[in-house]
């Protein structure tokens, strides 16, 4: 692995503090893409490292140091961002957390603050970063098992600063490979890696929550799906959809019992609701496996 006490900018002295729990570099979290210390960057930085507080102390390893942390969009299929429209923000938020050992993703709330779940990809088997763009940069991420995932919604400044830590440390960890190859999920609690479609740590038996699950909730229940997942915000207005539609289709089959005439109508109009009614939750579905799919624990062991 790239060596802990590298320069990332030649105009700044190696410098490792504490914030709260975490070590850190503040040659590098508080300084812009040129090396100059900024109080914007501290302020943004600084906040960040702290709203992931218990994440980090739960997932950093001794001795392993934070370099950097910047706000981030993970990855949307082009039907997830279709359909998600506004919500974007709150489906894809996340941090990215560069170390010197290795870059963490933290899904994040509105608030800045972890939920639970974490991706990493070490230094060794990273191919290429690569930030695209202008005025907002997206960084896309190329493992050496071939993989490649386009981070979205990144400030110019922070693709910059990415890029220039990239520079100096990629270098130093190539050969260096894990037996992962590639980005994968860790447990929350012990670190270790899950597998997917397994809802159950291999090392220390966290339960996460599941996509039968999240299924089941999405079909039988108005906004059931985000509920399940964490997303109460997200669900107010499907849930308010699902309840027009089932009090719709109750007040279609009261008129149909009493006027056995309007029957062929009636059919038609619960066809109608009906079809509505499966996209939506078809809508719930396809954005809530993504959040099962993070793998949200149950319950975090108490430390």
């Amino acid at each position: 692995m790239p060596a802990p006490d590298i320069r990332v900018h030649e105009n700044q002295p190696v410098l490792v503090e504490m914030l709260d729990e975490v070590s850190f570099r503040s040659d590098v979290l508080y300084t812009n893409e040129k090396g100059e210390t900024n109080a914007g960057v501290q302020r943004r930085t600084s906040k960040i490292v702290r709203n992931l507080g218990p994440g980090l102390e739960r997932i950093l390893q001794p001795k392993e140091v934070v370099l950097y942390a910047m706000p981030a969009r993970s990855p949307l299929s082009v039907l997830e961002q279709f359909t998600a429209t506004l919500w974007t923000a709150m489906l894809a938020a996340c941090v990215v957390v560069v170390t010197d050992q290795r870059i963490l993703f933290f899904p994040v709330k509105r608030n800045g603050k972890w939920r639970e779940s974490v991706r990493a990809v070490a230094w060794g088997d990273l191919e290429e970063v690569k930030p695209i763009g202008l005025l907002i940069k997206n960084v896309a991420f190329k493992a050496r098992d071939g993989a490649k995932v386009t981070f979205t919604n990144v400030r110019s400044g922070d693709g910059k600063k990415i890029r220039a830590i990239t520079s100096a440390l990629l270098p130093g960890a190539a050969g260096e490979q894990t037996s992962a190859h590639g980005m994968v999920q860790l447990c929350p609690d012990c670190s270790a890696v899950l597998a997917p479609g397994n809802y159950e740590c291999p090392n220390c038996g966290l339960i996460f929550k599941n996509e039968k699950t999240m299924i089941v909730r999405s079909i039988l229940l108005p906004g059931g799906g985000y509920f399940y997942t964490g997303h109460p915000l997200v669900a107010i207005f499907p849930a308010i959809v699902e309840a027009i539609f089932l009090l719709d289709v109750v007040v279609i089959l009261l008129v149909g019992f009493s006027s056995p005439k309007a029957a062929p109508e009636l059919v038609h109009g619960i066809l109608i609701l009906g079809v509505f009614w499966a996209l939506e939750t078809g809508i719930t579905i396809l954005h809530c496996r993504r959040f099962v799919r993070e793998f949200i624990p149950l319950r975090l062991k108490a430390r």
